[in-house]
C-alpha cells in the first residue's frame, strides 16, 4: 500500500509539474501574439501616416482642382509637401504646382476654369474633299500658250 501511495504522488507531482509547464508554455505564446500585435500595428500606423494619409490629401486636391483658384490649389499642394516630405506624393504635388503656375492664365473669379480646347482631329479624305470642292469653285484662267518656233542648233555653227 506504501508502494501504491508513493506511485500516485510521484504521478500528481509530474502531472502538476507538466501542467505548471503548459501554463508556462500559453502565457509565453500570449506573450510572443501580444509582441506581434504590437509589432503589426506600428507598421500599420507606419503605413497610414506615410501612404494612406498623403495619398488622401492629395486625392483631395486634385478633385476639387476645378473648383478653386489657382492661389488655393497651389496652397494646399505646399501644404502637402510640408507636412509629409518623404512621401512619394511630395514629388507629384511639386509637379501639380508648376503645371498649375503655367495654366494661370485659364483662370477668373466669373469662369473658374476655361482650358483651351484641342482642335478637331480631321480625316484625311474629309481634307482633300473639301479642297477638291473649293478648288471646284474657284475659277482661275488658264496660262496662255506659248508657240516656240523649231530652231536648229548645230554645234558648229
Amino acid at each position: 500500500m506504501k508502494y501504491f501511495f508513493r506511485i500516485i504522488l510521484v504521478f500528481t507531482i509530474l502531472t502538476s509539474c507538466n501542467k505548471t509547464d503548459k501554463l508556462k508554455g500559453f502565457e509565453k505564446r500570449i506573450s510572443n501574439l501580444e509582441n506581434q500585435n504590437k509589432i503589426l500595428v506600428d507598421r500599420l500606423n507606419y503605413i497610414n501616416t506615410e501612404f494612406i494619409k498623403p495619398f488622401k490629401i492629395y486625392e483631395e486636391i486634385v478633385l476639387t482642382e476645378l473648383e478653386n483658384p489657382p492661389n488655393q490649389i497651389i496652397s494646399d499642394y505646399d501644404f502637402l509637401i510640408k507636412n509629409y516630405p518623404n512621401s512619394f506624393w511630395k514629388h507629384e504635388a511639386k509637379n501639380r504646382i508648376e503645371n498649375i503656375k503655367r495654366r494661370k492664365k485659364y483662370w477668373s473669379k466669373k469662369n473658374g476654369w476655361k482650358l483651351p480646347e484641342k482642335p478637331k482631329k480631321l480625316e484625311l479624305t474629309e481634307i482633300i474633299k473639301s479642297s477638291s470642292k473649293l478648288l471646284e469653285k474657284i475659277e482661275y484662267p488658264a496660262p496662255p500658250i506659248e508657240i516656240i518656233d523649231p530652231t536648229i542648233s548645230c554645234p558648229g555653227c
